[in-house]
C-alpha cells in the first residue's frame, strides 16, 4: 500500500542530502531551498509551527544570546520539540540578519574548513528538524497502517457479523461501530482508546493515548442513505474532526466512515491518486478519510451496476 506520507519522508531526506552535496558557492542557496520546501508544504509547515507555538523565540531572545549559546555549546533542550523549534527559528533569524549566501562564513559556524562548517550547520541545526519530522510522519503512517489493517479485517472477515449488529439495532448505531474499532485499536497496542472527553467543540468518538502529549483523535461517521446518513453526514464529520484537532492542538485528524450503503464512495481530492487514504490539507493540518465498506451486499456476480457517490474537496471546505 502506498501510504500518503512515504513520499514526503523521502523528500525530506533528499533535501538534506542536497545540502550535504552542495559546493561552497551553492550551500547558502540550497539551505534556502530546503527551508522554502519546509514552508511550502502545508503538512510540514503545520508540524513545525506546532513546535514554535510551544517554544517561541523572538529576535530579542537571540540577540541576548552569548557567543557560546549561539555556537550551541551551552544550550539545553527539554525535548525534540524544543530543539526543533529552536533550530528552525535560529536559522531563520540568522538568515534574516545576515542573508543566506555567506551564512557558512559567519564566526558562530566557522570550523577548520568549508566541509567541517557545512557538517556543523547540517548536523547541529538541520538534522534535528529532519529527524523530528521523520518521527512525526512515521507515527502518522503507523496510525494509517492500523486503520488500513482494521479496514481489511472488517471487509474480509467480520463484515457480515458487524452488519447484522448494525441492522438489528434500533438506536446508537455509531456506538456499535465505535466499540468494534476501539477493541481493535486496544488489541493493536493503542493505550486507553476508550475516553471521549468533552472538549470545547464537543465529544470526539475516540481519543487514544489521551494521557500522552500526542493523543490520537478519530471521528466516526456512517454513510447509509436508507437512514438519511448521506453526504451531509460526512461533511459534518469533517467539520467536527477539524474542530477536535484544533481543541487538542493536533496537526493530524482521522475521519473513519463506515459505508453501510450499496454505493461506493469516491473522494475526489487534489493529488490523491494511488495514495491511501485520501486526505485534505486544511488550515495547516492534514485530515485522512478511511472508508470501511461494511455493507453485506450481494456478490459481484449479482450486484449489477454500481453507483458511485463522489465527494470533492470543495464540498467539504467551502464557506
Amino acid at each position: 500500500m502506498n501510504y500518503s506520507n512515504h513520499n514526503l519522508r523521502t523528500d525530506l531526506q533528499e533535501w538534506k542530502n542536497r545540502l550535504y552535496r552542495a559546493p561552497y558557492a551553492q550551500f547558502g542557496n540550497q539551505l534556502k531551498y530546503l527551508l522554502n520546501n519546509l514552508d511550502n508544504n502545508l503538512q510540514i509547515k503545520g508540524l513545525v509551527q506546532e513546535t514554535i507555538n510551544k517554544h517561541p523565540y523572538s529576535d530579542e531572545d537571540f540577540d541576548k544570546q552569548t557567543e557560546r549559546e549561539r555556537r550551541g555549546l551551552d544550550m539545553e533542550f527539554e525535548s525534540e520539540i524544543h530543539q526543533t523549534a529552536y533550530c528552525y527559528q535560529f536559522i531563520k533569524y540568522i538568515i534574516a540578519k545576515s542573508g543566506n549566501h555567506n551564512l557558512h562564513n559567519l564566526t558562530i559556524f566557522s570550523r577548520r574548513d568549508f566541509n567541517d562548517t557545512k557538517t556543523k550547520i547540517v548536523e547541529d541545526y538541520i538534522s534535528p528538524i529532519i529527524y523530528y519530522l521523520h518521527d512525526k510522519l512515521d507515527k502518522s503512517n503507523s496510525t494509517i497502517y492500523l486503520l488500513e489493517k482494521y479496514k481489511r479485517r472488517t471487509e474480509w472477515f467480520t463484515k457480515k457479523e458487524l452488519f447484522e449488529k448494525y441492522k438489528t439495532a434500533d438506536k446508537s448505531y455509531e456506538q456499535i461501530l465505535e466499540d468494534d474499532l476501539r477493541l481493535f485499536l486496544f488489541d493493536q497496542g493503542i493505550d486507553y482508546p476508550f475516553s471521549t472527553p468533552t472538549s470545547a467543540s464537543g465529544r470526539a468518538d475516540i481519543i487514544g493515548e489521551i494521557e500522552t502529549d500526542d493523543p490520537l483523535v478519530v471521528e466516526i461517521k456512517i454513510f447509509d442513505r436508507s437512514k438519511s446518513y448521506g453526504k451531509e453526514r460526512i461533511k459534518d464529520g469533517f467539520n467536527q474532526i477539524v474542530k477536535y484537532a484544533n481543541d487538542y492542538n493536533k496537526d493530524v485528524g482521522y475521519l473513519v466512515i463506515f459505508n453501510m450503503d450499496k454505493a461506493e464512495l469516491n473522494f475526489n481530492f487534489t493529488d490523491n491518486s494511488n495514495i491511501f487514504p485520501p486526505s485534505i490539507q486544511f488550515n495547516n493540518k492534514i485530515f485522512y478519510f478511511v472508508v470501511i465498506n461494511s455493507a453485506n451486499n450481494e456478490t459481484a456476480s449479482k450486484s449489477g451496476t454500481i453507483q458511485e457517490i463522489e465527494i470533492t474537496e470543495k464540498e467539504l471546505t467551502k464557506k
